[in-house]
């Protein structure tokens, strides 16, 4: 195994991982590519909260989260309301359609998490994360530098 094999094979996963779920999350009615799994799933979770919570709780670019949830928001799936301890900023809302889609994104998200787990240990899995977090904290460390 060579250094490089590690990052193709994480290349080739999300490639595999993305198209795996693409169909499902057309079926529920979502755009694919903008996150808007990711959205519901992440206020479903943890409820209501502000435009940068909720892009620092998905990883997205608060400019970019604010056109999906343009979106989102005319396709009745949220709402934005003011947020009472600043009014200049808004709370996020799931409207009860957005809750649907949203308990419908777990279910797809649970049947990935059947599959990852497919023919695995739970301390291959354990091992796996630890790994993982590894990868992530050298990347995030090298983010930094910049």
């Amino acid at each position: 195994m060579e250094k490089r094999d590690i990052r193709k094979i994480l290349h080739r996963l999300d490639l595999e991982r993305r198209q795996l779920m693409r169909p499902k999350f057309l079926k529920i009615g979502l755009t694919v590519g903008e996150g808007q799994p990711r959205i519901l799933n992440c206020l479903l979770e943890q409820g209501e909260m502000s435009q940068r919570e909720l892009a620092d709780a998905c990883l997205f670019d608060v400019t970019t989260l604010s056109r999906t949830l343009d979106k989102m928001e005319k396709a009745g799936l949220l709402i934005r309301k003011i947020n009472p301890a600043s009014r200049r900023a808004h709370l996020i809302v799931l409207t009860p359609e957005g809750k649907k889609k949203a308990r419908q994104v777990q279910e797809q998200f649970e049947w990935l998490d059947q599959i990852l787990w497919e023919d695995m240990e739970e301390k291959e899995m354990e091992d796996l994360y630890r790994s993982l977090e590894k990868i992530e904290q050298n990347v995030k460390k090298c983010g930094n530098r910049s």
